[in-house]
This record gives structure tokens, C-alpha cells and sequence, in this order.
């Protein structure tokens, strides 16, 4: 058995079959110019070997990888993982495959990712930053090389190229507006961390909703964290023991909205009697939860396809084609039972 310092090779099968390296090379390109028996029966001696292509080497040769590597915070999301599922199934029709590397929401992993990206060729980035890239100073070797990058979902402030993301604006005004006009005229909000583009829009459209309906801002009424269930539970726990309470609360996410309406039944606190709830996100959760949870939905697997068109497009240089730079989706507001008696 060869070690791995001693892989198996092109060569080593045209030996074994006493046929010539090229024709072992094509073959294994599904190449036309080799009839169908030959090509099956090298790649079968190539499987049977356990050959692996070395795709870098051939990355180089073409100067073309066919991969795009693709930076999320966490695969787990339920957002995350719906536009994961979009953009593997775009890159697949455009013969792309997709390397996949989690930051785990830290700067630190994310440089390093940028970095093994780079240094693996990858023919385009697809990234969404975590919630504390505040710059994009650590992709400069994907923006100086002039090599695609697009930003979706989330965007660093700083970045002035290619995104694809949600109207979040028009997403906090809707949410905000739904409560208003369902009677609610105290209403708390749950924020993520005010350096992510996303919780800047979505607490700006609450804010608009708020002053359209006059209805004065009040910002002890605003609480930013990460939107972990457990920071949820926490801000819940301020806002449940605070000398007078909302009568809506618009979170930034579901999982959020999820651990309020968890922590107001433990309080014996009626929802939506009480108070009324909006989450962002359109997750799973929010129609298992009871009550149902009214929320906000982004579209996560059409944004992973698009977030693939645009790099495509990049890639390939299309002529007569023309590249939304940043490209907005609209968002929806799903009414369920958490907002209305």
C-alpha cells in the first residue's frame, strides 16, 4: 500500500494498464475522444487504486478551479442553512462545487478562511461576515487580485463591491408597523449587535414605523445583544422585571422572539394577550412554537442563488450581461397567532 507521501498518479494507472498517461487523463475528463469502454475501464481502475485527482495541479494548468469557497457564521442557522441549500444547488448547474468554512461569528477564523480560500485557488468567495467584522481589510487579497467576491446577508460598512441582501429596513418598518396596527403602542425590540449592517436597518425601520405612527422613541426599550437564545432569556428577564411592561415586542430574529414567548409562559404572561410578538426570519421554529410566531420572511434560499448568478457572472466575464452591483430582496410579513387574538 503507498503512503500518503506516495500518492497514486495518472502514471500508476497507465502502467497497471499499459496504456499511455494521456489517455488515462482524458478518459478520467470524461473526454470524448476516448471511447466509452476505455474511459469506463480506467475509471474503474482509477476508483479501484483509489486515485484522487490533485485539482489544485489542475486549477493551474487551466487557471480555473470550478470552486467557490463559501464563509458562514454558523451552518446551523436556519437562514444560513437555507441559503447554503440555494447556493450549492445554483453552483451545481453552473458546474461549480462549493467549499464550505464556518468564522463561528469571530474575526480571527474568518481571516483565516479568506486566507486558505486564497491560497486554494477558489475561483470566487461567497461570504456573509460575522457579527464583528466591522471592515474588509482581511479580503484584500480576493479585492486587490480583482478575483469575485459578493457579500450577502450580512455586509461590512466599509465594502464597496457586489451584495446580494434583504431589505431590511422595509423588514423592522413592517414588523413594527404590524404591532402598531394591532393595538400595541409600547414596543420593545431585541437588536443584534449595532456593528452588523443587518440590525442597523431593521432597528432604523422600527424607529421610521415608531415616528410615522407617533409613536416617541424610547430607548430603554431597545436591547442589543447577540440574539443567542440565552441572551434572549437574559434581555427577557430585564424586561419582564422593568416597572412597566411592553405590549409588543419586535425581535431581530426568531430563536429571540422563541425565548421571550418561552420566559413569558414560565411568568404566566399571555401571548398575545399580554403582549404581542414579531420574529425576523421565517425559521422553523417559529411554527413550532405556541403560539405561533409572527415573523418576517428573507428568502434565504433565493438569496443563495442569486448571491451564485452574480459571482458566475463575475467569473465568466459575461458579455451583454449586466451585474446588479447590490442587489436588495423584498421581504414579506407572515402573520400567525404570536400578533393577534
Amino acid at each position: 500500500m503507498k503512503d500518503r507521501s506516495n500518492k497514486i498518479t495518472i502514471y500508476d494507472i497507465a502502467q497497471k494498464l499499459n496504456l499511455s498517461a494521456s489517455t488515462v487523463s482524458r478518459a478520467l475528463q470524461n473526454n470524448p475522444l476516448i471511447n466509452l469502454e476505455t474511459r469506463e475501464k480506467i475509471q474503474h481502475a482509477a476508483a479501484e487504486m483509489g486515485y484522487v485527482p490533485n485539482w489544485i495541479a489542475s486549477s493551474l494548468r487551466k487557471k480555473r478551479s470550478n470552486i467557490l469557497g463559501l464563509i458562514v457564521p454558523r451552518t446551523s442557522m436556519y437562514f444560513q442553512s437555507t441559503a447554503i441549500s440555494g447556493i450549492q444547488h445554483e453552483a451545481h448547474k453552473y458546474g461549480f462545487s462549493i467549499v464550505i468554512g464556518q468564522s463561528d461569528e469571530t474575526v480571527a477564523m474568518e481571516k483565516e478562511l479568506v486566507h486558505t480560500f486564497y491560497s486554494l485557488r477558489v475561483d470566487g468567495l461567497l461570504a456573509v461576515a460575522s457579527m464583528f467584522t466591522t471592515n474588509v481589510d482581511h479580503f484584500n487579497p480576493f479585492i486587490k487580485n480583482n478575483i469575485p467576491l459578493v457579500f450577502y446577508d450580512r455586509v461590512p460598512s466599509d465594502f464597496q463591491g457586489y451584495t446580494i441582501t434583504g431589505d431590511d429596513f422595509k423588514g423592522g418598518f413592517l414588523a413594527t408597523e404590524h404591532l402598531i396596527k394591532q393595538g400595541c403602542k409600547r414596543i420593545a425590540h431585541f437588536s443584534g449587535l449595532l456593528s452588523c449592517n443587518l440590525y442597523q436597518q431593521r432597528l432604523a425601520g422600527y424607529k421610521a414605523a415608531l415616528a410615522q405612527y407617533g409613536i416617541s422613541f424610547d430607548e430603554k426599550l431597545v436591547y442589543i445583544n447577540d440574539l443567542t437564545m440565552d441572551a434572549a432569556t437574559i434581555a427577557a428577564h430585564q424586561l419582564f422585571d422593568s416597572s412597566q411592561l411592553p405590549d409588543g415586542l419586535f425581535a431581530s430574529n426568531d430563536s429571540s422572539a422563541v425565548a421571550f414567548i418561552r420566559e413569558a409562559k414560565n411568568r404566566s404572561i399571555t401571548i398575545p394577550q399580554q403582549i404581542k410578538v414579531v420574529g425576523y426570519s421565517n425559521d422553523l421554529s417559529s411554527r413550532i412554537i405556541s403560539p405561533t410566531l409572527t415573523t418576517i420572511e428573507q428568502s434565504g434560499y433565493n438569496m443563495g442563488q442569486k448571491a451564485v448568478e452574480t459571482i458566475v457572472q463575475l467569473i465568466n466575464q459575461e458579455e451583454n450581461v449586466k451585474v446588479t452591483k447590490n442587489f436588495v430582496f423584498p421581504v414579506e410579513l407572515i402573520k400567525r397567532e404570536s400578533s393577534s387574538l
